[in-house]
Formats: structure tokens, C-alpha cells, sequence
């Protein structure tokens, strides 16, 4: 898509994202140059999605996390429908 950075092959450990952080964070890096702010904001986004989802990538946890949220959201919206539906079939 235009306009969104396209990811990285470089796949990096949570470890390593974390200690990439924790240099930028202290002014341990030179962000003027392109390669190295690109390798930040992709350390920034491997923190990031490992908090959120309680792991690193590529682990059998997390993976099981995401398709227990999708089932969930899944379930939740065929719930909804089934409420919905007949008060929009009675209004006709």
C-alpha cells in the first residue's frame, strides 16, 4: 500500500528489540541516518506488539493468543447478528 513502510526481512528477537530501544531511548544512536531510524521504529514495533499480544513473535503462545482474540471477536459478532437479525425481519 502506498504510504505504509513496507516490513522488514530482517526478523528481529524481542531481546534485541528491547536493547535497540533502550539505546534510543538513551541517546546511544544516530537517528539522522535512514537505516538506523528504520531499524528503531521496527525495534519500537516489535516491543510493542510483544506486549501487547504477551510474547514474541513467532512463538506458539502468541500465535495461540491471536486466534483465540479472533475466534472471540468472530463469535461476538455472529452473537450480535443472531440478536439483531429478527427485529430487523419482524420490522418488515
Amino acid at each position: 500500500m502506498p504510504g505504509h513502510p513496507r516490513r522488514s526481512v530482517t526478523r528481529m528477537t524481542l531481546p534485541e528489540a528491547e536493547r535497540i530501544v533502550t539505546l534510543a531511548h538513551d541517546g546511544a544512536l544516530d537517528r539522522s541516518d535512514e537505516s538506523v531510524e528504520r531499524i528503531v521504529r521496527e525495534a519500537h514495533v516489535v516491543v510493542q506488539r510483544s506486549s501487547m499480544w504477551g510474547s514474541a513473535p513467532g512463538n506458539p503462545a502468541r500465535k495461540r493468543t491471536v486466534v483465540v482474540f479472533l475466534l472471540s471477536g468472530a463469535l461476538l459478532g455472529v452473537w450480535i447478528v443472531g440478536l439483531i437479525a429478527p427485529l430487523i425481519m419482524a420490522g418488515e
